[in-house]
């Protein structure tokens, strides 16, 4: 994370902010760039959000631009590259047994709601014994005193894994990374994907040391090393990736063991339902449904989850049209590639799909709703969507196909152009 702050445009905020609501408030209006603030409870650690806030910052810390970001993720998940091991490394500059963790490092309340202290970015990494393989995700943490922690635990691979264990499992959890294992770590794929290896891959190789019978990376700013115990405490009330309140439930308890820390160190701070944890949520996403709506339009360009629809209900797809009813196909196609949209966009290739301003001005002069929209009713939705049937899970999806007819002149649903294409940069000092 140090050495992407180095190369980003990173600003600092000089003012002192709490970690009691200033801290959440002020991020969440802040996201949109690296940022760097200081702690007034904390006079050694800084926090830092934005690292992922936007499209072009976060294809920029894996080498790419945001056009071409999920081909990227696409061809670096076909291969894993190998991790370089190191015996040491700088988190293990402070060692803690047994630690009261909030005496050490930050754990902020993010909203007032029974006033949850929790992390908002950690980062779970452990090994399938059978295999050897590592998984890494993402999951929230409610600090519920000393030591313990209750983590939200959804039904996929570190479920899987737990629930192979008779007693406790072994995990260890990093916070403070370089945006390209956040990304990986966000990534859901088979059983075999080792998301280290893929994070190795993006950036052209990862170092990573041992704690325990885990690798870590090398470079992690905070280590928590301990175990996921059969015990069980209450979790939440927390906010999801929607931005509306998450229910209360009884989820299983990690007990640090030990606590690693770098001096000084970096708290990532993740503001629960803003667009960093959007982002991280639906780009992982859109590589396969992009591999899915190409099985049915050969000539789709792009896909893109919007920040709008949180980057898991609504989104947009860019198609070569080609034939008439390819908008229609590819609605269908996408609402199947990723089933908890709920609405989607079919947009010419002349369209920025990442402009929300652009794909309007398409649906404005390209779309008529007698001909050009598709409704599902009764659909399996998202668990997420306030709106949706709660009980049954469905929902209503609906598409748009705002792209040119083929039957008309294709010129009178074009821009015009200026006459010259100038750089504002050469222009502005």
């Amino acid at each position: 994370m140090r050495t992407y702050l180095k190369t980003e445009k990173t600003r600092e905020i000089k003012k002192e902010v709490s970690i009691d609501y200033e801290l959440s408030s002020l991020c969440s209006k802040i996201e949109d760039k690296p940022t760097i603030l200081k702690l007034k409870e904390y006079p050694t650690v800084k926090a830092v959000v934005g690292l992922c806030g936007n499209r072009d910052s976060l294809a920029k810390g894996v080498g790419t631009t945001k056009e071409e970001l999920i081909f990227k993720i696409s061809k670096s998940m076909d291969k894993q590259s190998e991790l370089s091991i190191l015996d040491n490394a700088p988190f293990l500059e402070n060692k803690i047994d047994k630690p009261d963790i909030i005496k050490h490092i930050p754990v902020p309340i993010f909203y007032r709601e029974k006033e949850r202290r929790y992390f908002s970015s950690s980062i779970i990494i452990v090994k399938n014994k059978e295999t050897g393989i590592q998984n890494m995700s993402f999951h929230r943490m409610m600090y519920i005193g000393d030591n313990k922690f209750s983590i939200r635990i959804t039904p996929r691979h570190l479920y899987e894994l737990f629930n192979k264990e008779s007693g406790d499992l072994e995990v260890a959890i990093v916070i403070g990374v370089h945006p390209a294992v956040e990304l990986a770590a966000a990534t859901s794929y088979t059983p075999d994907f080792d998301e280290l290896k893929f994070a190795s891959t993006l950036l052209g190789g990862l170092n990573v040391t041992k704690v325990g019978n885990l690798f870590v990376p090398s470079e992690s700013e905070i280590v928590l090393h301990g175990r996921i115990t059969k015990k069980l405490a209450e979790e939440g009330p927390f906010v999801d990736l929607t931005g509306t309140t998450d229910i209360e439930r009884e989820q299983n308890v990690f007990e640090c063991d030990t606590l690693y820390y770098r001096n000084e160190p970096y708290f990532r701070v993740i503001i629960p339902g803003g667009l960093e944890h959007r982002i991280l949520m639906g780009v992982p996403q859109e590589p396969r449904m992009y591999k899915i709506i190409s099985n049915t339009i050969p000539t789709t360009k792009n896909v893109c989850l919007t920040e709008g629809g949180c980057c898991w209900l609504h989104g947009v797809v860019s198609i070569k049209k080609r034939k008439e009813g390819d908008g229609k196909n590819a609605i269908l196609a996408a609402l199947a590639a990723h089933p908890s949209m709920k609405r989607v966009v079919v947009v010419d290739e002349d369209i920025d799909i990442f402009n929300p301003l652009d794909v309007e001005w398409a649906i404005t002069t390209r779309f008529q709703p007698d001909n050009d929209l598709v409704i599902i009713p009764g659909a399996r939705g998202s668990s997420l969507d306030p709106s949706s049937d709660l009980e049954k899970h469905t929902t209503s999806k609906w598409g748009l196909d705002a792209t040119k007819p083929l039957d008309k002149d294709g010129k009178l649903f074009d821009k015009v152009e200026l006459p010259l294409k100038l750089k504002k940069e050469d222009y502005l000092e």
